[in-house]
């Protein structure tokens, strides 16, 4: 285990007890749906709901939901109170994990991620989903994961340049938060104790030198920043970030302005103060968090809202 490895293991450890402090009642968990043949350790969910809106006879949305975890670590473990949230609101969650560098580079996360969100379509043959209904959320590594299939979606031609899956979803809603969507700008940041060069090396898949200065030369890189590929075709999306987060700074904002020039309907959270920094919605107990979460899913009703109307 590496540096960049450890903190964000470490980081996960920590506050597990804090971003799953409790379980919400009456609701079930299917644990571990492959979605791929890759890995199958890495390349599952978990599938969460609540079992009365299996009587009611009526098709109901679901989330995908993406751990962060700076590419290179984390775990659907530590999502688990998240999406017991969003089942607790009558929505089905596929709370997923993806491979994680050195096993694969950042394209191998995006492919994994979007085969995750295509197994809906499988999904939906033994449970009630509402396939007009899918809302794809993740926090830090995660919200570009989503974002980026979101990308793929709305920019078909990406997928066949860097050798991911099409996207064969409709996408009602993202749910973005304390992302990293503009990677050229993440790499010129200093992060705490030096973790970029680290990190971007794991992601590219091979050893790039100390300053950098010869990342632009992979293959893929005019490829790596989603925040390029926002166009007018971009599904709704509700984008929350703080200004004191460290660990993607200056990130959220820039995302939030492109979103607003673009999409047709797009809505903010922005926390202010220490307390609140990277991923502060996930300790679900502070006001801050809840606010969040809570207005996420508000979101998300008034889409769903607008396409019956339309």
């Amino acid at each position: 285990m590496n540096k960049s490895q450890f903190i964000f293991k470490a980081i996960d450890v920590v506050f597990e007890k804090s971003q799953n402090p409790f379980n919400f009642d009456n609701i079930y968990c299917v644990k571990d749906i492959a979605y791929s043949d890759d890995d199958k350790k890495f390349t599952c969910g978990d599938f969460y709901f609540d079992p009365m809106i299996l009587k009611d006879g009526k098709k109901h949305p679901i989330i995908l939901n993406i751990h962060g975890g700076g590419f290179v670590m984390g775990d659907k473990q530590y999502r688990k109170t998240l999406s017991e949230f969003y089942a607790s609101k009558g929505y089905f969650v596929y709370n997923i994990n993806h491979r994680l560098p050195p096993a694969t580079d950042i394209f191998g996360c995006i492919k994994d991620s979007i085969n995750a969100a295509n197994h809906i379509n499988k999904l939906a043959e033994e449970y009630s989903i509402d396939l007009d209904k899918i809302v794809i959320t993740g926090d830090s590594s995660g919200a570009y994961l989503a974002s980026y299939i979101a990308a793929v979606k709305f920019n078909p031609e990406i997928a066949d340049k860097v050798n991911v899956p099409k996207v064969d979803i409709d996408i009602a809603a993202l749910l973005l938060h304390s992302g990293p969507y503009n990677m050229e700008a993440m790499v010129m940041e200093e992060l705490p104790l030096g973790l970029v060069p680290e990190l971007a090396s794991m992601l590219v898949g091979y050893q790039l030198k100390e300053d950098l200065s010869d990342i632009k030369d992979y293959k893929y890189f005019e490829y790596m920043s989603p925040i390029n590929f926002v166009n007018d075709n971009w599904c709704p999306t509700f984008i929350s970030w703080s200004d004191t987060d460290v660990v993607c700074p200056n990130q959220g904002r820039p995302m939030a302005e492109t979103l607003m020039k673009h999409c047709p309907k797009v809505a903010t959270f922005y926390a202010e103060g220490i307390m609140n920094g990277h991923c502060f919605h996930l300790s679900i107990k502070k006001e801050k968090s809840m606010q969040c979460l809570e207005n996420s899913i508000k979101f998300c009703e008034s889409v769903f809202e607008e396409k019956v109307t339309k």
